[in-house]
């Protein structure tokens, strides 16, 4: 199984068996060695995420480099929240 089926494979079982939520809003924080989000639909929060530093820097780094593929592809820029609320 190549690197890429097995990613997809994950994927698929992640889709299949983990909770699946919706959010349009969130709350960063920071710890001494972790970071949170906290997730929020229509201001009510849905889930808390807890992570180490590492991996939320990663997260953060992949989560813009997918919304700049995006961009690029359909020539269309996707606007912050602060954006779109006028900060």
């Amino acid at each position: 199984m190549s690197d890429l089926e097995h990613l997809q494979s994950l994927v698929e079982d992640a889709f299949l068996e983990a909770p699946l939520m919706y959010a349009n809003g969130f709350i960063n924080g920071l710890g001494a060695t972790d970071a949170y989000t906290v997730l929020q639909t229509n201001g009510r929060a849905v889930a808390v995420v807890n992570m180490s530093l590492p991996v939320a820097k990663t997260l953060g780094q992949g989560l813009l480099a997918m919304i700049a593929a995006y961009e690029q592809q359909t020539g269309e820029t996707v606007a912050t929240l602060d954006q779109i609320h006028g900060r």
